[in-house]
């Protein structure tokens, strides 16, 4: 399984544009504070005091410019070399990190590798949308719903056995 880097940077390209859990609750084991920057540069300390609820948010920190160049775009190979494993929480981290990583890895290896050796998989051609764009195309089979976990919303694919 460590011999397929490229399959797992495609997996976690996926779940780093669409994490299946959007926010991450915590909370402030003592006192503290929290400095945050701003775009323009400035920062601001807020206090943190113990015992107080703390909700990290996935997707903004997925999306971060800060830490990942074209946040919006699908480029799995941000994953074979060096990237920012702080900004980079699909499962969460720490001491209570999901005990399922690694399965998740293997597994999700196993599967898309047979997946893509048995089957072709293509957009279902369907004439309403026989007019539009790459990035049309693209904005509707990646459409998704948003809440305590993320969803498709439509994903009209094809498998066609090779």
């Amino acid at each position: 399984m460590s011999r397929f880097t490229r399959v797992l940077a495609v997996l976690y390209e996926t779940l780093r544009l669409f994490p299946t859990v959007t926010y991450i609750p915590k909370v402030a084991a003592q006192d503290t504070t929290l400095t945050v920057r701003n775009v323009d540069g400035g920062e601001t300390t807020f206090p943190v005091p113990s015992g107080t609820e703390i909700n990290i948010h996935v997707p903004g920190l997925h999306y971060n410019p800060r830490y990942w160049k074209e946040p919006h775009k699908f480029i799995p190979d941000r994953f074979l070399g060096d990237w920012p494993k702080d900004a980079f929480i699909p499962f969460g981290q720490g001491a209570r990190a999901c005990l399922g990583k690694r399965f998740f890895e293997i597994e999700g290896i196993a599967v898309l590798t047979m997946l893509v050796s048995r089957y072709k998989i293509e957009v279902k051609e369907e004439p309403a949308f026989a007019l539009e764009t790459f990035e049309e195309r693209y904005a509707r089979i990646t459409a998704f719903n948003q809440g305590l976990t993320t969803s498709s919303l439509r994903v009209p694919l094809v498998f066609k056995r090779r």
